[in-house]
């Protein structure tokens, strides 16, 4: 049913400008007669370029609640895959770590026998439709506010994903639900030093992502493991059909027939930026972060293609 790839290792994709050839407006020769190649005039400067991703960020990552921090896991990522045959299983599983302790996702080595946190499942034909699997007043989802339950149940992609999170003191102690109220009242006004660090931090303790077992039919195990990974390591939303995404990124596995084969540029420095920063920063800094670290791999990436 599926297309497998042998080949796990990360690759980067990303789209590559074509050199301009010989007799291209942007291709001059100068007073020395050596060719000198311009930047078409519609290229973005590097400024424009990190605006541009960075609202690609801020449209991507469901916005936390006022003074909350961008949610991730604090524990180590322990996958657990159901709905396809063992082998296939097993090669998303190990993608998702493989991921996950590359882009530094994984702060902690995980036990021997981890609890699994992020689950994958692959959902039959006989459970309907997408639209079928859930509803407002479901288990699954009767952690998360009215709002959020909207968000997952208004997804137009075969897909429906969320997660579980609990918040900590900026000391990294879990705040019982019964007080949380009352400790952001208080932490608000006695501990916050800095307008950039929240005293609480939100830590994602689980993660859900159904994928609709037909729609998967002709995807690459690489494919589907990398689109589970920026699902589940952040609390991420699809990616807005109509308007298209400003990079190339995974998300668009199941809204284009050419995808890309895996994490893309974008993909890699949305991970990595989420997970190098201290996790009582705030959302902006954050997105801003994201921004920079994929217009600098961008920019290599295109140094690098230039000098093959």
């Amino acid at each position: 049913m599926f297309a497998n790839t042998m080949m796990l290792s990360v690759a980067v994709f990303a789209a590559q400008a074509p050199a301009s050839p010989a007799g291209d407006s942007n291709a001059q020769t100068d007073h020395q007669g050596e060719i000198v190649v311009t930047a078409p005039a519609d290229t973005p400067t590097k400024l424009e370029r990190q605006r541009e991703l960075r609202e690609m960020v801020t449209e991507l990552v469901r916005k936390p609640r006022t003074g909350r921090t961008v949610g991730t896991f604090f524990e180590a990522i322990c996958p657990k895959v159901v709905g396809l045959p063992d082998n296939a299983a097993r090669v998303i599983k190990a993608r998702i770590a493989e991921n996950a302790a590359r882009l530094g996702a994984n702060r902690r080595n995980p036990a021997k026998n981890c609890n699994h946190n992020v689950l994958v499942e692959f959902i039959p034909a006989n459970k309907g439709a997408p639209a079928d699997w859930l509803t407002y007043d479901s288990d699954s989802l009767s952690h998360l506010l009215g709002y959020q339950r909207l968000r997952v149940l208004d997804a137009k992609d075969p897909v429906r994903a969320w997660n579980t999170t609990q918040l900590r003191s900026a000391d990294g102690v879990p705040i019982p639900e019964s007080a949380q109220g009352k400790f952001a009242q208080v932490s608000n006004r006695l501990r916050s030093t800095s307008r950039l660090r929240s005293p609480v931090t939100s830590e994602i303790r689980s993660a859900v992502v159904l994928i609709e077992l037909a729609s998967a039919n002709g995807k690459t195990l690489q494919q589907l493991a990398d689109y589970a990974t920026m699902r589940a390591l952040a609390s991420t939303r699809e990616i807005d059909r109509d308007a298209g995404p400003a990079a190339p990124t995974i998300l668009t596995l199941f809204q284009e027939d050419t995808a890309p084969d895996g994490l893309t540029i974008f993909d890699q420095a949305f991970i990595t930026g989420l997970y190098q920063k201290s996790r009582n920063t705030l959302p902006k800094k954050y997105y801003s972060g994201i921004a920079a670290t994929a217009a600098n791999m961008e920019l290599a990436d295109q140094s690098t293609s230039s000098a093959r």
